[in-house]
């Protein structure tokens, strides 16, 4: 990719988030700027990742509550590292310091609507099920079961959150059947795809 192409996709990424917080819909934002840039699948990737502001006015109440429930596990996971000796659970260790860490990073990912971060929080979430699982298996930690109960339960929560906030926010492309007219004499079915939003 030379630098041209770099800078084009960046000025796509750019108007297309400024074309989406306008409010105009999806499918005649991708008609106008097909028309100002040649790269029509970067600008059709760009709007199948950017959520619409529909989506976001709809959907934002579950954003807002798993940013919440990021933050409380955020100030658990710290609580949780303060009283686990340090070094005597190094797999414990290992994950509660990841997830203050990627908690905080996906809690901003969140509050900034990027679709990205949904997923990634679902396969964290799956990743802490199994270690909390199998480490509790094996080792009871009386001091602390109540609290990594609660973070189990939040991480249970982050996962249907963050599974649903991707899908929801950005609806895939659904097909259209459209008839051509072909030089005026015949008329054939075209299935194009449209942005539902």
């Amino acid at each position: 990719m030379n630098k041209e192409q770099a800078f084009e996709k960046k000025q796509i990424k750019k108007d297309v988030k400024a074309w989406i917080a306008k409010g105009k819909p999806k499918q005649q934002i991708l008609e106008e700027l097909s028309l100002l840039y040649k790269d029509r699948a970067t600008i059709s990737r760009q709007l199948e990742s950017t959520p619409s502001k529909m989506m976001k006015h709809r959907y934002r109440c579950f954003n807002y509550m798993l940013a919440g429930l990021l933050l409380v596990a955020t100030v658990l996971d710290i609580i949780i590292l303060t009283h686990l000796k340090w070094g005597m659970y190094p797999f414990l260790d290992f994950n509660y310091t990841t997830s203050v860490v990627l908690d905080a990073v996906f809690l901003v990912g969140v509050l900034l609507y990027r679709i990205e971060s949904y997923s990634w929080i679902a396969s964290r979430a799956v990743v802490s099920l199994i270690t909390i699982v199998v480490t509790s298996y094996y080792q009871s930690f009386a001091e602390i079961d109540i609290l990594i109960f609660i973070s189990f339960t939040l991480i249970v929560a982050f996962l249907f959150l963050g599974l649903l906030l991707g899908v929801k926010l950005c609806p895939q492309r659904v097909p259209k059947v459209i008839d051509l007219d072909v030089h005026g004499t015949e008329k054939i079915k075209k299935t194009i795809y449209v942005f539902p939003d």
